[in-house]
């Protein structure tokens, strides 16, 4: 399924919620990771790659909802598959994704896997989404991009008690 960021960077499903407005900066809020539909994930992937044909940075805020669990087997590959293919691309732009994964386990899985196979991005795990949107703020800062206000407020928004702002 192809988007068309420019004109409309939103997408919401009670599954997914992907949210392009604040570019470079994207959230997807995985609401029921494992409900995903083939589009979803794709749409996922085409806003990637509209950054990255577009030779935009990219910092992507992905949350994980504690007892919600993983993406199915086949869009974990799908995903693979992708940066696989995009590797050298990646590797020379501004490309980072900060994870929020509450449950330890996946997280130990996940730092277990990328020491096999680190991806050609730059990836950062935090157990809460005060400590990813510090992340994304410190990506944000590497990669020379400001927070603006409707961001700021953004994170305010995601943040229990508005906590994350001052991170």
């Amino acid at each position: 399924m192809e988007w068309d960021w420019d004109s409309n960077p939103t997408y919401e499903s009670e599954r997914l919620k992907i949210d392009g407005a604040f570019s470079p900066f994207v959230f997807f809020d995985m609401r029921l990771p494992r409900q995903l539909t083939d589009e979803e994930v794709e749409l996922m992937l085409d806003i990637a790659d509209f950054h990255l044909e577009s030779r935009r940075p990219f910092v992507c805020l992905v949350r994980q909802r504690r007892g919600t669990g993983v993406i199915v087997a086949s869009h974990r590959k799908r995903f693979s598959d992708w940066l696989e293919e995009r590797a050298e691309p990646l590797k020379k732009q501004d490309f980072s994704v900060v994870v929020v994964i509450p449950e330890a386990i996946f997280r130990a899985v996940l730092r277990v896997v990328y020491r096999f196979r680190s991806p050609p991005l730059r990836s950062i795990t935090s157990s809460d989404i005060a400590g990813a949107v510090a992340a994304v703020k410190s990506e944000l800062k590497r990669i020379g991009m400001p927070v603006s206000p409707g961001l700021g407020v953004l994170f305010d928004d995601l943040s229990p008690n508005g906590s994350a702002s001052s991170a």
